[in-house]
């Protein structure tokens, strides 16, 4: 009992005694007492004020320390001059990937297969470092997966991982392996996937390749053992560098030429252009370079994606192609309709290697991260021409100068 209830008690007492007994209590008496209660409770009520202003200002404070705490956590830390020091290993790592299944009626000109597809599937792992004044440091390691058939699986990190660091005004360094500027160079010029993806095939010459020996070789590839130093953006301009060096691979003995490349790109989110070089040093021996050469152009407006491709391959020992394509696709309510059409010439007069390639897709996305898509495709190759279609795990290469195609419908989940 307060002591306000224990007042009033005494007071409510004394009165019902005095009125059993008789006792005549002066009524100054009675006055006093309740106004000494009614004090009391004033002081009371200013005590419950004070000790509600005291435990506001304490959670207020508890609150700003722990900020103060959670800000001071996230800050880079600070070595006595003033530089920054390691706090953890990564700000956090994300895994990412994406899971491409078909089921495919291919065609490789002599023998129709029913087979199930994966287009590039994969799964990656990548996280940042923060370290204070605009520097970061970069890690990723991605692989390869066929979720049809794990034994297809490719070896572990044989797809883009590096380290690397980058800042926010001087670019971004890169230690590893990654496709070369040549390879990423696509802008909108490359919209169509699966087995009917022309650009490696036409422009990056893989398609050539299979009839034109073993001194040529397709530049969809990534460099391993690179160095790659990308640009910040200036305005709607971005370029990169790279370079592998020469290397002796200790386990084989086999020895990779120097390869050096770069791109420069122009994208405003409307219009976009490129162009990219790439230099394997001595690949056809002494003072015989296979280089390549490439521009794209592309254009977005409302529903509508075109894009064009053009390339010139030369292995500086009598074999040379010119490659192209274009590539359009038109969005209508949720369905978007895709196509393209190429051609890789003939890599010497007389040659009979060349060959064109075209294709249509169909994709209704379900949400952002999954659609579903289906596709037709095919090659015509020239007489020695053996073009075949390299997006998927099971590959098929036809007999010189017949003609493969693919009907295709499948599943696209990104996360």
């Amino acid at each position: 009992m307060t002591k306000p209830s224990k007042y009033r008690a005494h007071l409510l007492a004394t009165m019902v005694c005095a009125a059993i007994g008789g006792i005549g209590l002066p009524s100054t008496a009675i006055a006093a007492e309740a106004d000494l209660i009614k004090r009391i409770d004033a002081l009371q009520a200013e005590i419950d004020a004070l000790k509600a202003q005291v435990m506001k200002a304490q959670s207020d404070a508890a609150k700003a320390q722990a900020e103060a705490t959670k800000a001071q956590a996230a800050a880079p830390a600070k070595a006595a001059d003033g530089k920054p020091v390691a706090t953890s290993n990564t700000d956090g790592i994300t895994v990412y990937g994406r899971l491409e299944l078909t089921l495919e009626n291919n065609d490789d000109g002599k023998v129709t297969r029913q087979v199930m597809q994966s287009h590039s599937s994969r799964i990656g792992f990548k996280g940042q470092r923060k370290f204070g004044d605009g520097l970061t440091g970069l890690l990723q390691i991605e692989t390869g997966i066929a979720p049809d058939d794990h034994a297809n699986s490719s070896a572990f990190a044989n797809r883009d991982s590096y380290a690397g660091l980058r800042h926010d005004r001087f670019g971004t360094l890169l230690y590893g392996r990654h496709d070369s500027p040549f390879k990423d160079l696509e802008g909108t010029a490359s919209l169509v996937w699966g087995s009917g993806e022309a650009m490696e095939i036409i422009i990056h010459g893989k398609g050539t390749a299979r009839a034109a020996g073993s001194t040529w070789v397709n530049l969809h590839t990534r460099m391993a053992n690179s160095l790659q130093y990308f640009t910040p953006k200036f305005g709607h301009v971005s370029g990169r560098l790279a370079y592998a060096p020469d290397e002796v691979n200790g386990a084989t003995g086999t020895v990779r030429k120097p390869i050096y490349g770069g791109s420069v790109e122009y994208d405003d989110g409307q219009f976009n252009a490129g162009l990219a070089y790439e230099n394997q040093v001595r690949f056809n021996g002494a003072g015989k370079d296979f280089t390549g050469m490439k521009l794209t152009m592309g254009y977005e407006q409302g529903p509508i994606k075109a894009g064009m491709a053009f390339s010139r391959l030369d292995n500086d020992a009598g074999k040379k192609t010119s490659n192209w394509m274009i590539v359009g696709s038109y969005k209508t309510g949720p369905v978007v309709l895709k196509a393209n059409y190429g051609a890789s010439s003939q890599t010497a007069s007389g040659a009979a290697d060349g060959l064109k390639m075209m294709a249509f897709e169909v994709d209704y996305p379900l949400d952002k991260f999954t659609a579903l898509y289906g596709y037709y495709t095919k090659i015509a190759n020239d007489r020695n021409a053996r073009g075949r279609f390299e997006s998927g795990e099971n590959k098929y290469t036809p007999v010189a100068g017949d003609d493969p195609s693919a009907l295709g419908f499948g599943i696209r989940y990104n996360f």
